[in-house]
């Protein structure tokens, strides 16, 4: 495993940043079916500032890249239950805590709003892969289970020294269906098979699954030292599948997802992903040139990296009901945005510094004792061994 790269927490940050406001200073009043619009129903609207925040939603696309590195280095040589634990211990703690705050959002003030909250609070809880969730955030956390569970498989299989071809096979089915359906999309709709694969493209990993094989091909960079051409060709792929997808996104809300008067083009959110992913290879490559020298700036820069999760699940349903009671109260419009800005922020922070450790610490304690459970059968020892390593040689 490699050593901690600072900047990453940077990017993160920033990818949530941008997503929050996204949908505080966009979504929330231009789409008409978001559970963000169902909570801000119509409290404030901010068109001024529409074409700097309406393509904010990069922040995901920016966040499957990450994640497809993070994943990749910490895969490397654990057994099956390890990685298993570490993903439970940093997905769940800030769920159980953040899920909470939002159905208390709904209940204090949005309580009319025709939704079956029961259901998508026990969804969210659980990080079902199936909506609807307490909050429209959750379906990246169904992407990202899905995705760990085919890193999971193939540390069960000890493939993971095969990882490059498992990130090729990734590669090509997410691209072959972004390129089937951003060229044909309207003459194959219709047939049984193809409408299956484009309903469940997100769980499929056919649609973001170009951008979790351009993270780990920057982990095999990262490790190797470089890339051989063919994995220089399964950056470029990559890269490519990744704009037709972020294009899709331009195109379905062009198709009536948000009203508002502003020009939605590809070229904005492109350039943005195309520059995060450029720093995030560079920093990656060398990650001892941007590690800060003082231990308190790395401290701060790994709290920061530790806040983003959490703001990321907070910020939309829970942040859109307090800008609709501030609204309400007749509260400056610009306000209302800049304190839920701060105070969602401020939310996260303390959701990550002191509800996060101590969840984690309980569930880490609860996990041991059922893994020790687990290791007295036998038929289950393969969830013991490590899953493989790759070869330090080019990809």
């Amino acid at each position: 495993m490699r050593a901690h790269v600072y900047p990453l927490d940077a990017v993160r940050f920033f990818a949530a940043f941008s997503v929050m406001l996204f949908h505080l200073g966009f979504y929330g009043w231009a789409s008409e079916h978001s559970t963000v619009a169902d909570m801000m129903h119509d409290a404030t609207t901010y068109p001024e500032i529409a074409p700097l925040t309406w393509f904010g939603w990069i922040g995901v696309e920016v966040f499957f890249v990450i994640s497809g590195f993070v994943i990749a280095n910490s895969a490397n040589n654990a057994s099956p239950i390890a990685f298993a634990k570490s993903r439970v211990l940093r997905l769940y703690p800030a769920v159980w805590v953040c899920a909470p705050l939002t159905l208390a959002a709904w209940l204090l003030i949005n309580h009319n709003a025709p939704r079956d909250l029961v259901g998508e609070f026990l969804r969210s809880m659980t990080l079902w892969i199936e909506g609807q969730w307490i909050d429209g955030v959750y379906w990246s956390l169904a992407v990202e289970m899905v995705f760990y569970a085919f890193i999971f498989v193939l540390l069960v299989a000890n493939g993971f020294s095969r990882l490059t071809w498992a990130a090729w096979a990734l590669l090509v089915a997410s691209a072959t269906f972004l390129g089937l359906r951003f060229f044909f999309g309207h003459e194959l709709d219709g047939a049984p098979l193809w409408n299956f694969i484009r309903d469940h493209s997100d769980v499929l990993l056919v649609r973001y699954g170009v951008f979790f094989a351009l993270g780990i091909f920057m982990w095999l960079a990262s490790q190797r030292g470089g890339l051989s051409w063919r994995g220089w060709a399964g950056v470029g792929l990559a890269a490519l599948g990744g704009l037709f997808e972020i294009a899709l996104r331009v195109r379905e809300l062009m198709a009536g997802e948000v009203h508002a008067n502003v020009t939605l083009s590809a070229l904005p959110p492109s350039l943005v992903w195309l520059v995060a992913v450029a720093l995030m290879f560079i920093f990656v490559r060398a990650p001892a040139l941007f590690t800060p020298r003082q231990q308190r700036t790395q401290d701060m820069m790994k709290r920061v990296g530790q806040m983003t999760y959490p703001l990321y699940l907070v910020h939309a349903v829970a942040g859109a009901g307090l800008m609709r009671v501030m609204a309400s109260a007749g509260v400056d419009r610009w306000i209302v945005l800049g304190a839920t800005v701060v105070l969602m922020t401020g939310v996260a922070y303390a959701v990550a510094r002191f509800a996060e450790p101590s969840i984690r610490s309980a569930l880490r304690a609860a996990w041991d004792r059922g893994e020790a459970l687990l290791k007295r059968a036998p038929p289950l020892a393969i969830l013991f061994r490590p899953g493989g390593n790759v070869p330090g040689r080019a990809a």
